[in-house]
């Protein structure tokens, strides 16, 4: 069964993500799509979120495809969204 998951990437750029989802097999397909073998990823700006006079931004990704696959995706997409700095 196919599944939508949406997760939000703060301190990750649109064009950093799309680096990252290349980097796992995927191909850009429109500015705002891209595709990799059984999973397909939408991407747009995440909405700001500010804490005191702090404000962050990043991205928003919604991705499609069989959940075992999504699965292995973000295991290791995970690797390369780790922010230090905490």
């Amino acid at each position: 069964m196919s599944v939508c998951v949406e997760h939000d990437y703060y301190g990750v750029p649109i064009w950093l993500m799309k680096d990252y989802l290349a980097q796992l097999g995927g191909q850009e397909v429109t500015e705002d799509v891209v595709v990799g073998s059984h999973w397909r990823a939408e991407l747009r700006q995440a909405t700001r979120r500010t804490i005191g006079s702090l404000s962050v931004g990043g991205t928003t990704v919604v991705f499609f495809g069989e959940q075992i696959d999504l699965d292995h995706l973000f295991e290791r997409l995970h690797w390369k969204t780790l922010r230090g700095g905490g």
